[in-house]
């Protein structure tokens, strides 16, 4: 996830592309002001392998200084971005806990709903969270509470999976063994087949079940990796088809009596944020 690009960040990996940074007290394109979670500077990486890098076009005669893709950076710094954990089990790793993956994206979205809900969001390579979702096809993804916790979690998801506290036993969190549906085209109430390996599914160590108020995890997608994925330049755009909900918030909550507390955790200004006074 390069910020501009809406590109993801990850944790599976060695290091991380910075998220670029974000201006407070903005208002975004939903009409919706938002205030800073945490007060911390979050270093949200959208890879594995070290800083962003970008090409270096011809300077335009009204910034001499920055290349297109500079100017195009700074400008989205006034943009928030959803961020979101996704999770995915390295099938090549015989300890389980050893091949748990995870990456941080802010580059998450809905593709469409019909006939089948589809999401998308963007990973810079190399990447280990991509590899694992690659080659077992099977991927979790977690949507965070605006509070101070779970952005903290976030911004440790983000340094790589060799620098993640929750791989040492640290932390207020866990990864939890999930065992996913049998094929995408299952019922979701269909259990996995017996070869297919637990997904990590993260939650607060004070916490037994997603199901019964999981507030720093309002809801987590289970997912397929779709057929369909593109690469541009060095980064994967990753099509997944949501093929179960995990989710303690209500199925169909009424537009007209919802809060900013009933949003979730959002990044902008190199800063993680909750939603704030609703404009329209």
């Amino acid at each position: 996830m390069t910020l501009p690009m809406r590109v993801a960040s990850r944790i599976g990996g060695k290091s991380g592309v910075r998220c670029p940074s974000r201006f407070p007290r903005i208002q975004c394109s939903s009409l919706r002001t938002i205030t800073d979670v945490t007060g911390l500077r979050a270093a949200i990486t959208t890879g594995e392998t070290g800083p962003e890098t970008h090409c270096k076009p011809e300077p335009t005669d009204q910034t001499p200084s920055h290349t297109l893709s500079d100017q195009v950076r700074l400008l989205m710094r006034r943009v928030p971005y959803p961020v979101a954990i996704i999770t995915a089990t390295d099938p090549h790793e015989a300890d389980l806990q050893k091949a748990f993956r995870g990456m941080t994206v802010s580059s998450f979205n809905t593709v469409t709903l019909c006939p089948q809900p589809v999401i998308s969001f963007n990973v810079r390579q190399p990447s280990e969270t991509l590899t694992a979702l690659q080659s077992s096809r099977r991927f979790l993804v977690h949507l965070l509470a605006a509070e101070k916790e779970p952005a903290c979690l976030a911004r440790d998801f983000s340094r790589g999976n060799h620098n993640l506290s929750i791989m040492n036993g640290k932390g207020d969190f866990e990864f939890v063994a999930h065992s996913p549906i049998a094929s995408s085209s299952t019922s979701t109430s269909t259990p996995a087949t017996p070869n297919a390996r637990p997904l990590p599914l993260l939650r607060k160590k004070t916490e037994t079940d997603i199901e019964k108020g999981h507030s720093s995890f309002p809801f987590v997608f289970e997912c397929f990796l779709h057929p369909h994925n593109v690469t541009v330049s060095d980064h994967t755009i990753v099509v997944g088809t949501v093929v179960r909900v995990l989710s303690t918030c209500s199925s169909d909550p009424d537009p007209q009596t919802g809060t900013s507390t009933d949003l979730c955790l959002t990044y902008a200004n190199t800063r993680f944020w909750k939603m704030g006074q609703g404009i329209i």
